[in-house]
Parts: structure tokens; C-alpha cells; sequence
């Protein structure tokens, strides 16, 4: 039989246990997150970051719209007005974002 100093530290190893197993696995999506950019990523938000409004995120996925529109076949003057209109921006905003996306991103759409 195990005395009363024996059993309370074997309550306090097993919670020092259980709690470092719950940060441990708390503290691993952390480090999942940011998702790395891609040198391709990279030299598009480049070429568009202050000549194009929003954050990288925003520039990401306003390049990504871009490219799905132009890999679908919607061309490069649709594509460009679609962009303006759903931004905000200027057609100049819109074209200038839309070039670096098939210059950097979407190499392979059509047109």
C-alpha cells in the first residue's frame, strides 16, 4: 500500500503529464500556420503590393480569382473588368493586378 506523500506525487506527476500533453498538442497547429508563400506568391504580391488596395491575403486571392477567370477562358479584358468591379478599383488597378497574376501565377492560361 502506497503512503499519502506517495499518491499525491503521483497525482501531481500525472496532472504535470496531462497538461503537457494537452500544450503539446495545442501548440502544434501553430506552428502549421502561416502557410509558406512560394517564390511565385512571393514575386506576384511584389509586383502588386501598393498598386493594387488590400493586405496579402486580399492580393492573394484577388490573384487567384484572376487566374481561375483566366484559365476558364474569360480572357484578359473580361478578367480585368470582373476585377475593377469587384474591388473597387480602377480598370489601370485591375489590368496592372491582373498582368503580374498571368505573369507570375497563371503562366499557362489561355489567351
Amino acid at each position: 500500500m502506497l503512503n499519502s506523500a506517495t499518491r499525491l506525487t503521483a497525482r501531481v506527476a500525472a496532472a504535470a503529464l496531462a497538461a503537457a500533453t494537452m500544450w503539446g498538442a495545442a501548440a502544434a497547429p501553430a506552428t502549421a500556420w502561416p502557410i509558406p508563400l512560394t517564390d511565385v506568391e512571393v514575386n506576384y504580391l511584389n509586383s502588386v503590393r501598393g498598386a493594387f488596395p488590400g493586405n496579402d491575403d486580399q492580393l492573394l486571392l484577388a490573384g487567384k480569382q484572376a487566374c481561375r477567370m483566366l484559365y476558364t477562358g474569360q480572357g484578359t479584358l473580361t478578367t480585368t473588368n470582373a476585377t475593377a468591379t469587384q474591388h473597387g478599383v480602377s480598370f489601370e488597378q485591375a489590368a496592372n493586378l491582373v498582368g503580374a497574376a498571368r505573369s507570375t501565377m497563371c503562366t499557362q492560361a489561355p489567351g
